[in-house]
């Protein structure tokens, strides 16, 4: 009985023994399977965000297409980049590396202009923004067509001077415009009418907030440019905030304003600009603003105060088409995707 007792009591301790020893294989593996995956993980994640980074960096500066940048540090890896193909459908190749691991990602982009559309008045007012719009002081709203520098044409394309969507909206319009501003244009004076209007203009501001040339968070943020885009090279600009221009500038391109613009000296801007989400744009102590192409008001609210100056908005198909040629803000859209 007893000899049996310990035959049996060895016999356990083998069978433990035995399951002990293969537990702790297993769990040896497991987490080597755990770490194996992880730095493959880490080694994707860094492929894949340099991708985004230099497509990025690629709507900058067109001129980094065609070339091959080794050694990139991120998140405790590194990863070579290479950018090639044609200028309108761009392949990125991305080699990354972490703890030994390697992973390569291969995108294929699709690059396309921000557009520029045709636009219904010398000023659009979209439907959800009409009781919110209000429009006085020495403002004139033209849509007599003129040339870039606002010289007034006579030649025929003319348009509305403020273009609404439903016909309900113009008394609602014309009770907003005060003091002396002057609405001119077809149809009539003042010529404001409703048209039909198959563009989302706030999603197009949105685009171009999303794909600016130039960015303005405050009025310190002009001090770094001499100019918002010249007839010869147009920009798209987002101006994010409340700005004060109080030293004589010029623009040309298009121009998101989202906040309070306040105009205190000599202020000529040359192609579209979009008032978005909530916005003042003011001239004060004898500010003088002058836009030659037109002007969207796509946001919540939108005001034109010219408590102390003068506003000129002057329709310009010229100008309009200038920058439908030259602006070069781009995007990218992925076509495909390997890894």
């Amino acid at each position: 009985m007893g000899k049996g007792l310990i035959i049996i009591v060895l016999g356990m301790s083998v069978i433990i023994s035995y399951f002990t020893i293969k537990l702790n294989s297993n769990s040896k593996e497991n987490l080597s399977t755990t770490v194996d995956m992880f730095e493959q993980t880490q080694a994707r994640l860094i492929a894949n965000s340099s991708v985004e980074i230099y497509l990025e960096k690629l709507k900058w500066d067109k001129t980094m297409n065609g070339n091959t940048y080794l050694d990139n540090d991120l998140f405790g890896g590194s990863y070579n980049i290479t950018l090639s193909g044609p200028d309108s459908l761009v392949r990125v190749t991305s080699t990354a590396t972490f703890m030994g691991v390697s992973h390569t990602t291969v995108v294929e982009a699709q690059t396309d202009r921000l557009p520029v559309f045709p636009i219904p008045a010398a000023m659009y007012v979209a439907a959800q923004n009409v009781s919110n719009v209000k429009i006085n002081g020495n403002i004139t709203i033209s849509g007599y067509d003129h040339d870039i520098n606002g010289n007034i044409l006579n030649n025929g394309n003319d348009l509305l001077g403020i273009a609404v969507d439903n016909p309900t909206d113009v008394p609602k319009i014309l009770s907003n415009i005060g003091g002396s501003a002057t609405v001119e244009g077809t149809g009539g004076d003042p010529s404001v009418n409703a048209v039909t209007n198959a563009i989302d203009w706030e999603e197009y501001a949105e685009e171009v907030a999303n794909n600016p040339d130039i960015v303005i968070n405050s009025s310190g943020d002009l001090l770094n440019y001499s100019n918002l885009g010249t007839v010869t090279d147009p920009k798209a600009t987002f101006i994010n905030g409340d700005i004060q221009i109080s030293n004589d500038l010029t623009g040309c391109g298009i121009l998101v304003v989202n906040g309070n613009l306040k105009i205190n000296d000599l202020f000529t801007y040359r192609g579209i600009i979009i008032a978005y989400k909530d916005s003042d744009i003011k001239t004060e102590l004898n500010g003088e603003a002058n836009l030659y192409g037109g002007m969207i008001i796509a946001g919540n609210t939108a005001q034109l105060w010219i408590s102390n100056g003068t506003f000129d908005l002057f329709y310009s198909q010229e100008a309009l088409e200038t920058i439908g040629q030259l602006l070069k803000t781009r995007r990218f859209n992925i076509v495909s995707w390997w890894e």
